[in-house]
């Protein structure tokens, strides 16, 4: 059945004024006084008008002019039927239910069903409901539909996986089915803190809202959240995030064969290593710590033997010389922990990289990050192997100094960027201080409640850095960008306008260098330790996003043989932290969808095209014309 509907609603208030005609009537109803005639005989040849009669034709005129009035009102709301877009008028209630691995604990994800069950008995009757999961990613099980029984029926078969929460994912995909209707995302989580990146936000129609229902917190638990071979042994790390200190019992397997076990004691909130002696000889470790009561993806990781020992960072300078050229970025990456042992630095020159051609270089492919510090010789084939290596996924991080030429770096970045940087070469040295514009930031997590550590740094001399495409992470207390990240294909790209060899500040005197760097190294490499260790979120093409060692070629290496690749799930999704109702909901934008533009566009070309307002107005004008042929007869 069509219903009426109108282009411009708010003009129905006017109808309010019917009452006036109404409060008129019954203002006018004023008993008739009693007069007394001695002679009554001589009216009897009088004309007598009956009461019944005369107060049917009041009634009538009563009933004329309030229905002019409401149909001048309904004129001016512009009536019509709608049809298409502008015939929807149900709403869509989205269910979007977290899968990721800290719903994995006993009794979690049931708790996680029934919700999401509560919420679809209280989906209004008329509305459609789609049901998706989330966890790095969103997965629509259903799309808008009206059969709520094959609903439920799918909500009892959802199960956790192994990926994190990433909540941007599940309300972007929600958003999407609204089509330009009146629409409700119902987030069934457990409201963990890491489900927003730092600086993250998710974008959903004006109007929709958010309601979101808390699975709880997480139990005690104890992750693995490192496994680092060595020639002559196996080091693991074991993190406690309960509120008591547990004795751990933990096991290392070598090629699914038990080898041995050992037990410590990890402190409440603390992590412990736990050394596992003798030389490993296989193919692949596994360590699992027993744990059945807290989340179970995490009990286990894995690692490859005889891989990369150390995660490699490609440092690029003038000569190649890290001793000489960049001695304290060196010494930073040894001491940064995204394992033991901390990052690897390989050095090469700018000529060096201008005599690669792209793809060919194993350094260049498979180092976690690169830090270009020198941009002197960098040739035109040296260019196109950053631009290659970029686009292809990888990070890159410029150190605007002295020896950075901007135009060069512009060239690197590619079309997608509109970065420039402006040397402070002969400019005079004005004392800064740096300030994150956003410590939610990756790269500023370590600082988040001491920021202010940040501030000690000194900054004699600074490039001037921007670009339209460009987001500020950091300012000067000078009001110049400070930091900035640009676009750069699939990779990421971070620009500092500084140096990093204690020439133009003296930063990398600071304590707060090396756990800068470390995170800025690992915000570039996307969470991959090494060219051998994944997390599920980032397995690569083809492989199963599912915790295990396996065999996987190099697509951009066509011909290079196959190698093992360890994948484990994301060790920050085991954190504990959470956020509250308001955080969650100040993390998402509010934006006009283009479905309610166009809705509203074809509404009012369909009014354009049946005119009904007019029909009203002539149905309103015969009304007062009646009306008035009632009132003389009445009077």
């Amino acid at each position: 059945m069509t219903m009426l509907s109108f282009l411009s609603p708010i003009f129905l208030a006017g109808a309010a004024a019917a009452a006036i005609p109404l409060v008129l009537h019954l203002l006018k109803r004023e008993p008739e006084p009693r007069v007394k005639f001695a002679a009554v005989k001589l009216l009897k040849q009088a004309p007598v008008e009956h009461t019944e009669k005369r107060h049917l034709r009041e009634l009538l005129l009563l009933a004329l002019r309030i229905g002019a009035v409401l149909l001048l009102a309904l004129a001016f709301a512009r009536p019509f039927f709608p049809a298409g877009v502008a015939a929807v008028s149900s709403g869509v209630t989205m269910i979007a239910i977290d899968t990721s691995y800290s719903m994995s604990a006993p009794g979690r994800v049931e708790r996680a069903r029934q919700l999401a069950k509560d919420a679809l008995a209280r989906v209004p009757g008329g509305d459609l409901v789609g049901l998706l999961t989330f966890a790095d990613e969103a997965e629509i099980l259903m799309a808008p539909g009206a059969d709520r029984v094959l609903t439920a029926s799918t909500i009892d078969r959802i199960t956790a996986g192994f990926g994190a929460t990433r909540y941007r994912a599940a309300l972007s995909a929600a958003a999407q089915h609204f089509g330009g209707r009146r629409g409700t995302i119902v987030v069934v989580t457990d409201l963990q803190e890491g489900g927003w990146d730092a600086g993250d936000r998710a974008s959903i129609p004006e109007g929709a809202r958010i309601d979101v229902a808390d699975v709880g917190a997480l139990p005690p638990n104890l992750t693995v959240t490192a496994v680092q071979p060595f020639a002559d042994r196996v080091v693991a790390t074991v993190r406690n995030a309960g509120p008591r200190a547990r004795e751990a019992r933990v096991h290392l397997a070598i090629d699914d064969r038990a080898a041995v076990a050992e037990t410590t004691t990890v402190a409440a909130n603390q992590s412990a290593d736990v050394t596992f002696a003798g030389a490993p000889r296989g193919a692949s470790a596994a360590v699992t710590v027993e744990d059945p009561d807290g989340l179970r993806a995490d009990n286990v990781r894995y690692a490859v033997l005889g891989g990369t020992s150390h995660p490699a960072v490609l440092v690029v300078t003038g000569s190649g010389d890290l001793g000489r050229e960049a001695f304290y970025v060196q010494q930073a990456l040894a001491a940064g922990a995204p394992a033991p042992g901390g990052y690897r630095a390989v050095g090469m020159s700018a000529s060096q990289l201008s005599a690669v051609s792209p793809g060919t270089d194993d350094r260049i492919a498979e180092s976690a990050a690169v830090l270009l510090l020198s941009t002197r010789g960098l040739e035109r084939r040296g260019r196109e192997t950053l631009a290659t290596y970029t686009q292809n996924g990888g990070g890159l991080f410029v150190a605007a100094g002295p020896d950075i030429d901007g135009d060069v770096v512009s060239d690197v970045m590619g079309g997608a960027s509109t970065l420039h940087i402006v040397s402070a070469d002969g400019a005079k040295p004005t004392p800064r201080t740096l300030a994150p514009a956003d410590v939610r930031h990756p790269v500023f997590q370590p600082f988040v409640g001491t920021a202010a550590t940040l501030g000690l740094v000194t900054f004699r001399n600074a490039a001037r850095i921007g670009g339209a495409g460009c987001q500020t992470l950091a300012r000067f207390t000078t009001g110049d960008a400070a930091m900035i990240e640009c676009p750069a294909g699939e990779g990421r790209a971070l620009v500092m306008a500084s140096d990093l060899d204690n020439r133009w500040n003296d930063f990398p005197r600071r304590a707060t260098f090396v756990p800068f760097l470390a995170e800025v190294v690992r915000y570039l490499a996307s969470a991959r330790p090494s060219a051998t260790d994944y997390l599920v979120g980032d397995a690569p093409p083809g492989v199963a996003r599912v915790p295990g060692v396996t065999t996987v070629a190099d697509a951009r290496r066509p011909g290079a043989a196959a190698r093992r690749v360890a994948i484990n799930v994301d060790p920050r999704e085991a954190d504990p932290a959470r956020m509250s109702l308001d955080d969650f909901q100040s993390a998402v934008t509010r934006l006009k969808p283009e479905g309610v533009s166009a809705a509203r566009g074809e509404s009012r070309q369909q009014e354009d095209r049946q005119h009904l307002w007019q029909y009203v107005l002539a149905a309103m004008a015969l009304t007062l014309a009646v009306e008035g042929i009632v009132a003389s007869r009445t009077a």
